[in-house]
């Protein structure tokens, strides 16, 4: 009979966690990291890393993208914006993913959307851009239409491609911060039973912006990525609430009853539910976490009954409190 480890799986019980968090450009990420980490309940001990770190001028200018390269904007220490190529930046994370040591480290975070590649490390990982896909097919029922909003024009043909299953996408652009680039996103994506900011540089006065313009929930990558590092992280089942992922005029009734169910999980079968909430495989999940794919399949059948979740996409939509993205 499978056995619960600790909550953490690098550290003991009632210790600090130890994160490694990778971003595309140079960290520390002042903007983005200290926000994340304001949502969560407990104390993290986070290094930064950057994909751009210890490059000269030069040839941070060297990966601009080419004209058969997508395109990706990160931001620099000193807060300059630049625009690099996907695929080039992608190899550089992929090397310093699996540089990352598991024995240091009790998760990694890609803090980053736009990456449709999952990274090999030893690490139990988030990937932001995994999380976010989760999250869009199990928000949208079928035949909804969900907008999604890039920061750069380029992006929306680039990511023309991008598909969810079972979900109609339009696109827009607009940067973050932007004030009126995001009244004309959010004016081009009406009728959009809710929206995306596809970036973890949006912040929330962003998604506050488009959601009062559309009158349709608004997902925040930032929130999104918070809420895996909780259920990893936090197995044990903090009694601080998570912040909604989208404002929704459902009552507190069902949330309080899926955060009774959640309190029934064992720290184990929490880790577990947030991965197959990212989508993952029962191997992949063994991988993350180091358990054979048959004792995946036992916590995630007895996660599931505990949770009372007929599907994952049930699941996910228990988990963030939303019974339907257009309510």
């Amino acid at each position: 009979m499978p056995t619960d480890p600790p909550a953490s799986p690098g550290s003991p019980a009632g210790a600090v966690r130890r994160v490694a968090s990778l971003t595309l450009g140079q960290s520390p990420r002042g903007d983005v990291v200290p926000d994340i980490l304001a949502q969560l309940p407990m104390a993290l001990e986070v290094q930064e890393f950057g994909a751009l770190d210890g490059l000269s001028e030069r040839e941070i200018a060297a990966l601009a993208p080419r004209a058969d390269e997508g395109s990706l904007v990160t931001r620099l220490r000193d807060g300059r914006e630049v625009v690099l190529s996907r695929q080039r930046l992608a190899q550089r994370m992929e090397a310093i993913c699996r540089a990352i040591d598991p024995a240091r480290f009790d998760l990694l975070i890609v803090l980053t959307t736009g990456l449709f590649r999952e990274f090999e490390s030893e690490c139990p990982t988030v990937n932001a851009q995994r999380a976010m896909d989760a999250t869009i097919a199990a928000l949208a029922a079928a035949g909804q239409a969900v907008g999604v909003i890039y920061p750069l024009r380029r992006q929306v043909d680039e990511n023309a491609g991008y598909s969810v299953p079972g979900c109609a996408l339009r696109f827009s652009h607009a940067a973050g911060g932007d004030a009126a680039g995001l009244r004309r996103a959010a004016d081009e994506l009406r009728g959009c039973d809710f929206v995306v900011l596809h970036s973890v540089g949006y912040v929330e006065a962003d998604r506050e912006a488009v959601a009062a313009r559309t009158g349709r929930p608004v997902i925040l990558a930032r929130r999104v990525v918070a809420g895996a590092i909780r259920l990893l992280l936090d197995p044990g089942g903090s009694r601080r609430p998570p912040p909604p992922l989208v404002d929704e005029r459902a009552g507190d009734g069902a949330a309080a009853a899926t955060a009774a169910r959640m309190q029934t999980l064992t720290p184990r079968e929490r880790q577990v539910m947030s991965l197959v909430a990212e989508g993952l495989s029962n191997k992949a999940i063994g991988r993350q976490l180091d358990i054979s794919p048959r004792t995946v399949e036992i916590h995630r059948a007895r996660m599931m009954e505990k949770m009372g979740a007929a599907s994952v996409g049930a699941l996910i939509r228990m988990v963030l409190g939303v019974e339907s993205p257009a309510s």
